[in-house]
């Protein structure tokens, strides 16, 4: 049986949602982040949280820069992507910012027997918005719904980011994926990357920055490795990745359509980004469905790989990921120092 209470948390009307296996916590009035995911028996949360986690309700920001102020509203957990993914771009007329408008939308909200659904129209771009987060046993579900209210079709891209960290995410953890494909980004020119820039590859084997070294990409390495990573899983099999650490004896799977969403973007922080935001504190891993990529903004999408989806005037498209949980008591280990802390990329 599912529990929906709501909670007040800095001036946010947060709403939480738990059974015996999982608790959660949603925000409908800025994207309808899931904050917090809590596997019950073990006590551990699993999504990463930003340093700043949850800022005050109508927090000032100085910063003219849209990056930096989407940075400053990102309390980490898991978040939608719409319209846009990436950079943000000027196209229709106006400016679709940083991983889209949804981010940051204000939803109006019910609650249902096994969760809630919110609901919200959009400004920049003419869609309406139904977005459902459900519990059942193991498994939350988001659900979201997106309807073309406009006259004129829309180019868009569509997907969602959980982001995790430790003790889920450590130097023990494996990636699991149904995905043949690895591309690694083509822009992200870091002092951190491991990854030969820009290289299609086969999973889980890449190409390193050094010439003739690979790299196992479904292994995380340790917070003081200095790395990042961001890259594409492509061709998927079915929408299918999980991420185990066997230490602790946790698993995450996620489930999805890989018809509307056949990619998903890896992103991966181990003390490598240098200067804002993470100041090499950085220790997050992101498996993220996704309808397109890269992750530069849908002009670099419909120049470079034209993943792009078309949604005509009245059309309805659905699509659902579904993050299943199975935990069990770790072995005695000895204590290790793990930071939860990472970048929304």
């Amino acid at each position: 049986m599912t529990q929906v209470d709501v909670i007040s948390r800095r001036g946010w009307e947060v709403v939480r949602i738990a059974n015996s296996a999982l608790a959660a916590e949603v925000l409908p009035g800025k994207g309808g982040d899931v904050l917090s995911l809590c596997h019950v028996p073990l006590g551990v949360e699993l999504l990463w949280q930003s340093p700043w986690g949850l800022r005050a309700r109508g927090a000032a920001t100085t910063s003219e820069d849209e990056e930096a102020r989407l940075i400053e509203a990102y309390p980490g957990g898991w978040q939608s992507v719409f319209p846009n993914g990436g950079d943000a771009v000027t196209v229709y007329g106006v400016r679709w910012g940083m991983h889209g408008e949804v981010w940051l939308t204000p939803f109006d909200w019910t609650p249902l027997e096994s969760g809630l659904e919110m609901r919200a129209r959009l400004v920049r771009s003419p869609f309406e918005v139904v977005k459902r987060v459900t519990l059942e046993d193991e498994a939350l579900t988001v659900s979201e719904s997106v309807t073309n209210a406009g006259g004129e079709p829309i180019e868009v891209m569509w997907g969602q980011h959980p982001a995790f960290g430790a003790p889920l995410i450590g130097p023990d953890t494996i990636i699991e994926a149904h995905a043949p494909s690895f591309v690694v980004d083509d822009v992200l020119d870091t002092p951190g990357r491991d990854l030969a820039l820009g290289v299609h590859a086969s999973w889980p084997h890449v190409p390193g920055r050094i010439a003739g070294e690979m790299v196992d990409v479904s292994r995380v390495p340790p917070l003081d490795a200095g790395v990042d990573r961001m890259g594409y899983l492509t061709r998927f099999t079915r929408g299918h990745a999980a991420i185990r650490n066997p230490v602790f004896r946790l698993r995450v799977d996620l489930d999805w359509d890989a018809a509307v969403m056949p990619h998903a973007w890896y992103w991966l922080e181990a003390g490598g980004s240098g200067g804002f935001p993470w100041y090499r504190s950085a220790y997050v891993l992101a498996i993220e469905p996704a309808s397109s990529y890269p992750a530069q903004g849908i002009a670099a999408v419909r120049a470079k790989t034209s993943t792009q989806l078309a949604i005509a005037p009245g059309e309805n498209r659905t699509a659902a990921v579904t993050l299943t949980v199975t935990g069990d008591n770790p072995e005695p280990q000895p204590e290790r120092r793990h930071e939860n802390r990472g970048r929304p990329t």
